[in-house]
């Protein structure tokens, strides 16, 4: 548990080392949506892997730990990239009197939002089991994307070089 844990910090330690050429990224809300789509298509490779595992003896190190973990570092970078992208969108797009209050919304999300997808994981767990849960959760996220996308189809051609509310 605690490599994939940290499989999950070094992908994002790792987006962040090599950050510099996001500031190149003009289409801003597309990038977001490419990011929470690879976020979601990780996490489903993760539940794949899990999945294909199956249950394991205890003894030694499963095999399968190498593309769990990979998957995992693959959404941590994802998932980088997309609260980059997320939080420049927030500053650049919000009015001045607006910003506190959306930071403050945005950190409820932020925080609270995986929080409650951990208990929806985990009920689906209790359904599916935990390879399926991570595959339903995942596909699901992109799902979303792809609603929201057709929803708000300005969010996709938010431009960096002009910003808008």
């Amino acid at each position: 548990m605690g490599i994939l844990l940290a499989a999950t910090a070094a992908g994002a330690f790792l987006a962040g080392l090599f950050s510099g050429p996001l500031g190149l990224v003009r289409r801003q809300g597309l990038a977001v949506m490419w990011s929470v789509v690879a976020w979601g298509l990780s996490v489903a490779a993760f539940g794949v892997v899990v999945v294909l595992a199956g249950e394991h003896d205890g003894g030694g190190v499963s095999p399968w730990l190498l593309p769990a973990a990979l998957a995992m570092g693959a959404a941590g970078i994802a998932d980088s990239i997309s609260g980059v992208f997320r939080s420049t969108i927030l500053q650049a797009a919000t009015p001045d009197a607006m910003r506190g209050r959306l930071q403050g919304v945005f950190v409820v999300v932020v925080a609270g939002g995986p929080r409650l997808g951990d208990l929806v994981a985990g009920i689906d767990a209790s359904l599916l089991g935990e390879g399926w849960a991570a595959v339903a959760g995942g596909l699901a996220c992109v799902a979303a994307v792809v609603v929201l996308a057709r929803l708000q189809p300005a969010f996709a051609r938010y431009d960096a070089r002009h910003p808008a509310p």
